[in-house]
């Protein structure tokens, strides 16, 4: 993968990930609290939280394919590194209370049913691409086989 195809890729994540944190926020926001207003300011959240989220996946980049084991490992190294960027970020101080545990576990959950589907759609379009250059390649053969 070159740097171009991964830097496009981490952009179709970005737009992925500000969707998905929109629709979990929503979520959260109608089971949790649902008498509550956003303001202007809230709306600008999942745009931010999906922008710090991009960079623990660069951890991902290989110049050249990974093998299974490999990539597994990132993918791990990348979800405990999105984990924690989360959690700072929705925490800073480091410390939390009583009921803010359950805050917390529900943020930690959320992030990381995210993080899965996030995973797998990316699979998914991956393998799309990957179906469809392959016909491409077999037709593109068949019409060299007939012209000669």
């Amino acid at each position: 993968m070159t740097i171009k195809e991964f830097v496009l890729s981490r952009f179709q994540l970005f737009f992925f990930l500000t969707t998905m944190i929109l629709a979990a926020e929503y979520i959260i926001g109608v089971v949790a609290a649902p008498d509550q207003v956003l303001h202007n300011k809230d709306l600008l959240a999942p745009i931010a939280a999906a922008g710090l989220c991009i960079v623990p996946t660069c951890v991902t980049y290989f110049k050249n394919e990974p093998t299974l084991k490999q990539y597994l490992v990132r993918l791990m190294i990348q979800l405990v590194l999105i984990e924690i960027v989360m959690l700072t970020a929705v925490n800073p101080e480091g410390f939390m209370e009583g009921d803010e545990v359950k805050f917390y576990v529900v943020i930690s959950v959320t992030v990381l049913v995210i993080y899965i589907f996030a995973v797998m759609v990316m699979y998914y379009m991956n393998y799309l691409q990957a179906k469809s250059l392959t016909s491409e390649l077999v037709k593109f053969r068949q019409r060299e086989a007939v012209s000669e």
